[in-house]
């Protein structure tokens, strides 16, 4: 899946130089491709064979275990620091720069960015329980709040970058 998303990613990167941008933007692109190929990477690998995991479960059992209420963070916080940190701060960062660095590539209004935001929380936490069903096992957990801390971080990452703007045009 990297090696095709790779492919894709360079094929993007040839059109836009056919379309004469500058090298700043390429790399941009490049900086952001990357960006979007670890982040797949974090999300949906390592994949482990049905076989490893004791043998296909059904879907219901897999669907069992999603939590679909927000804000239910089960025992998360009976976990260490370490943990707790692990969960909702990861999940935060690891879309922060998808807010900071696609305004960088493509015009984006806040309200677009507000449903860009919600598009990629949701994606993530989709893609992870389409593989987890297609797998027949529950690889990594299906959680309504890795949804909403994944479109937090999307939006900090645009806020983060509308600062710089201004910080910018100040100096």
């Amino acid at each position: 899946m990297l090696a095709g998303m790779g492919i894709l990613f360079i094929l993007l990167v040839f059109l836009r130089l056919r379309q004469k941008r500058s090298p700043v933007y390429l790399l941009g692109c490049a900086v952001f491709g990357l960006y979007l190929l670890l982040a797949v990477s974090q999300v949906l690998f390592p994949i482990p064979l049905p076989e490893a995991t004791g043998g296909r479960e059904p879907a219901a059992a897999i669907l069992a275990h999603a939590n679909l209420v927000p804000f239910n963070f089960g025992r998360l916080f009976e976990s260490n620091a370490t943990v707790i940190t692990e969960q909702l701060l990861g999940n935060i960062l690891l879309t922060l720069p998808f807010g900071f660095g696609l305004p960088f590539l493509a015009r984006v209004t806040p309200r677009r960015m507000l449903w860009l935001a919600l598009g990629v929380g949701l994606s993530t936490e989709a893609a992870q329980l389409a593989v987890s069903l297609l797998i027949g096992a529950g690889y990594h957990s299906i959680d309504i709040n890795d949804t909403l801390l994944n479109a937090v971080g999307v939006l900090v990452g645009y806020g983060l970058y509308q600062g710089v703007v201004k910080l910018i045009r100040l100096l």
